[in-house]
């Protein structure tokens, strides 16, 4: 009895000790994700007083300068995701990427003309999307099924909270002077470099080859419903990224500071509340809250374009409660379905399909802002949420998906 007991006291130690480290690297990545995001975040209040006002771009010139950088994301994500899984490892692609993307904040800072800016934008979005999504596959390599969504919301905070705190502190930065907060992004990544160094790498099962995690990844249809989520979230994002601020410019006469509130409003729940929608999707399963989230998520950016300020940001409070809950639903469901060869890969193609979303949205915002107005425009953003929800449902339904257990 007592070396029963001893025996299994031993275990538990064993497993509780698991779960300390892998929740350190959890905490690691998501100061590593949120150093990234508070800069990357930090310019958005500055597009029209930096990129339109001392280049003279468009508005939908504009819009490619965010649009631009996501491209790269879409091209690079699951490029990235199948190369860390043919070499095994994760570490080197964030610390390489850090590296890389604090040099190309620093050229945007001294871009001598609109093309050079443009280049070194997609360049810099190179280097941005091999962070955060080997990131998020590394902790699918630590993470147990049952703990993705705390994985997910972890990491997930992490990234939304450099978002919700980037855009205030870029827009006051950039009251001062517009080219700060790309000086400031440079400095402050370099720093996240430093901090990548000490991180715990973790060995991921390698595959034969990259075009074999491909071959493993096309093999689960099921990814496609994750990935329906994953596009239209950041289709939508990227109308708040790019025609959002420039709305509050033109239609509210609003400053770089006060921009950044209420780009915050939104991004602050969605930040604070990430790890506690992992919890809640790991205990009562993934589809049900990317239902409910959707639904009303629609219905709030919908809005943004027909009410007026301070109404907005009440609005683009409750959708930032919405999404606090969606992302590590999506992101978790990748998980339940990503072969074990393939996880980098499987990521990667979620990624991939959010940054499409994300490189298509402020391309289609400004387009559509400059002939329709912004009414339509988020009009537009909130019925193609309900239009993707649909698709996603009819392929539950087609393949017989009944999410057991998910």
């Amino acid at each position: 009895m007592a070396l029963s007991a001893n025996i299994a006291g031993g275990k538990l130690l064993c497993g509780m000790q698991s779960l300390d480290k892998s929740m350190r690297v959890f905490v690691h990545l998501a100061v590593i994700c949120f150093l990234l995001l508070f800069s990357v975040t930090m310019i958005y209040p500055v597009v029209k007083h930096y990129v339109m006002d001392r280049y003279g771009a468009s508005i939908s010139q504009a819009g490619m300068f965010v649009a631009v950088n996501l491209i790269a994301y879409a091209i690079f994500a699951l490029v990235w995701g199948a190369i860390s899984d043919r070499i095994g490892r994760r570490k080197p692609f964030i610390v390489y990427g850090l590296l890389g993307n604090s040099l190309m904040l620093f050229l945007q800072a001294n871009a001598p003309n609109l093309e050079l800016l443009m280049l070194f934008r997609f360049i810099e979005g190179i280097f941005t999307v091999m962070v955060y999504s080997i990131a998020m596959a590394m902790v699918l390599d630590i993470a147990g099924r049952e703990k993705y969504g705390r994985g997910m919301g972890t990491v997930g905070m992490g990234i939304a909270a450099g978002m919700a705190f980037g855009s205030p502190t870029g827009g006051v930065l950039g009251e001062i002077e517009p080219v700060l907060p790309f000086y400031a992004a440079s400095a402050i990544i370099l720093a996240a470099f430093a901090v990548a160094l000490f991180l715990q790498d973790t060995p991921a099962k390698a595959s034969r080859s990259a075009l074999r995690s491909f071959s493993l990844l096309a093999e689960r249809k099921e990814l496609a419903i994750p990935y329906v989520f994953s596009f239209i979230d950041r289709f939508t994002a990227g109308f708040f990224v790019s025609v959002f601020p420039i709305m509050l410019g033109v239609s509210y006469g609003m400053n770089p500071k006060q921009i950044g509130m209420y780009l915050s409003s939104f991004l602050m729940p969605f930040a604070l509340l990430q790890y506690a929608g992992g919890i809640a999707v790991d205990r009562y399963g993934r589809l049900k809250p990317l239902i409910a989230g959707s639904v009303v998520y629609a219905a709030c950016i919908s809005l943004v374009g027909v009410l007026h300020p301070p109404v907005i940001a009440g609005v683009l409070f409750i959708a930032g409660i919405m999404a606090a809950v969606m992302l590590p639903a999506s992101a978790a469901l990748s998980g339940d379905f990503a072969p074990r060869e393939s996880r980098g890969a499987a990521i990667g193609g979620f990624n991939f399909s959010g940054s499409l979303g994300f490189a298509l949205g402020p391309a289609v915002a400004g387009a559509m802002a400059e002939s329709y107005g912004f009414a339509a425009t988020f009009l537009l953003a909130g019925a193609s949420v309900l239009a993707s929800l649909l698709i996603a449902l009819a392929l539950v339904l087609r393949w017989g998906l009944g999410f057991k257990g998910r």
